[in-house]
């Protein structure tokens, strides 16, 4: 546990093989990212052009299948794992209201709109309870409330068989899913040799935040710096000092209570790996929103190309691990 007052806990959630922590008091990051495929010996992702923000993150790959015959074979995108436990614990900021496209995703092949199917299974303690769930129709949900909402109308039978198989909690008018949600587009692709196929799609991220009171900074900034959870966005000096100058400029305009807000863009970088080879060619953009917002993530080789966008160039890459923005903003005064 940190000494840190603006982060006082963490739950993990996990999309394929990236974990994104958020914090009891804060709102949640689930992160999503990359489509996957099984190991392929044969196609390469050639080229991915990726732009993260806030607001919306965009991916453009090319893909060459370098064997001599056409190759068709499944592709997928994970959404973030759903703790429904955990997360009746947390305040998420889901960017829709849509229960089977909770991030508004959108598919392109080769500049043809396309329509993912969805695959949504359940389970407990690593037990499938999708056909549980469908037999008393019951939706398998993100927002906890809504999904409990749901379990109150249902027959006083059904909610003592979901409670017996551990799969909801009751007490009253309170009543708690207990499974995760596991949901994944997925479509039918057809790669033919020696020929890119551009596969692009967008969505809107699950954006966490939390605050940086500047009361606990300068209670001991040395301190501050120094806490771990900076480790995983890469905070260097120079942010820190921009962090700092924003916190002494709201105390004495707002007083003890100021605050700057902090909010957390994850996408899973490392499914690129499952292609053929490394990606010949990445790019990637990220947008930090306003002039005056700081940003940090951990990558090398970033250069400054707009007013609020940075930009990352590599060759032959092979991501080793996923990426984590952190944003710094100054709330609005009252």
């Amino acid at each position: 546990m940190t000494g840190i007052v603006w982060r006082v806990a963490a739950i993990v959630l996990s999309v394929v093989a990236a974990q994104s922590a958020l914090a009891n008091d804060s709102t949640a990051a689930l992160g999503a990212g990359g489509i996957v495929l099984t190991e392929s010996a044969d196609i390469r992702m050639a080229s991915e052009d990726l732009f993260v923000s806030r607001e919306v993150i965009r991916v453009r790959y090319s893909f060459i299948n370098e064997s001599q015959a056409p190759i068709t074979t499944r592709v997928a995108f994970p959404l973030p794992v759903a703790d429904l436990d955990a997360l009746g614990e947390s305040d998420v900021g889901w960017p829709t209201d849509n229960q089977s496209n909770i991030v508004a995703f959108k598919l392109k092949i080769d500049g043809r709109a396309v329509k993912p199917e969805l695959e949504e299974k359940a389970f407990l303690k690593g037990q499938d309870v999708s056909d549980v769930l469908r037999r008393f129709k019951v939706p398998f949900g993100y927002r906890p409330g809504m999904v409990g909402d749901a379990l109150k109308k249902l027959p006083a039978a059904a909610r003592k068989e979901l409670t017996a198989r551990g799969l909801m909690e009751e007490s009253g008018d309170w009543v708690r899913p207990l499974w995760t949600v596991k949901s994944t587009f997925h479509w039918q692709q057809t790669f033919p040799p020696q020929k890119p196929v551009a596969v692009e799609h967008e969505y809107k991220p699950v954006v966490g935040g939390a605050f940086v009171p500047a009361s606990t900074y300068f209670e001991d900034a040395k301190k501050f710096r120094r806490d771990e959870f900076f480790n995983g966005y890469c905070v260097d000096a120079t942010t820190f000092s921009g962090i700092e100058q924003r916190l002494r400029w709201l105390k004495q305009h707002r007083g003890e209570g100021a605050v700057l807000f902090s909010w957390f863009v994850d996408y899973v970088l490392t499914t690129g790996k499952n292609w053929k080879g490394p990606i010949a060619k990445f790019r990637l953009t990220v947008d930090k929103g306003k002039r005056e917002n700081l940003i940090s993530f951990c990558m090398d080789g970033v250069r400054k190309t707009g007013a609020t966008t940075f930009a990352v160039e590599r060759r032959d890459f092979e991501p080793e691990q996923d990426l984590k923005l952190m944003i710094i903003e100054t709330p609005p005064a009252n």
